[in-house]
């Protein structure tokens, strides 16, 4: 198992995700994280809610926003600075969706998939070899 440290912007928002293995980046072109990030997409990784564990004393806030499946996902953010470390969507009940640019080593890590391509901005090359129009097939 690997655990890997992340902290938010400010520092005030530490915590520390266990993997199996080293974490990869999962690019997402998803409408709401382009305006929720600002960029042309996040980098995630799935992550059981159970190996995430916040490990400072500051504690996230939530917000709650409207999926593309129309149920709701909780995006957790820091109340200083506002950095996301995670989201959890209703529809995958025991995971959260880790900000991966926010670990440690985030600059090593390999891209392992692309989501919402059906969504990526026309002048971005594919990245990853593997890339679905939504999400992986269940």
């Amino acid at each position: 198992m690997v655990t890997t440290a992340g902290k938010c912007h400010c520092g005030g928002l530490q915590w520390e995700i266990t993997t199996e293995e080293t974490p990869v980046h999962i690019l997402c072109h998803c409408s709401a994280c382009k305006l929720i990030g600002g960029g042309e997409y996040t980098l995630n990784l799935i992550v059981p809610k159970d190996n995430c564990k916040i490990t400072s004393e500051t504690q996230p806030n939530v917000y709650t926003y409207k999926g593309d499946s129309g149920n709701d996902v909780q995006c957790f953010y820091c109340p200083k600075c506002t950095s996301h470390p995670w989201h959890y969507q209703t529809v995958n009940a025991d995971n959260y969706v880790v900000r991966t640019a926010l670990l440690e080593g985030a600059d090593k890590f390999n891209v392992a998939a692309e989501v919402y391509m059906k969504e990526k901005f026309e002048f971005q090359p594919k990245i990853a070899e593997a890339a679905f129009e939504t999400v992986p097939p269940s």
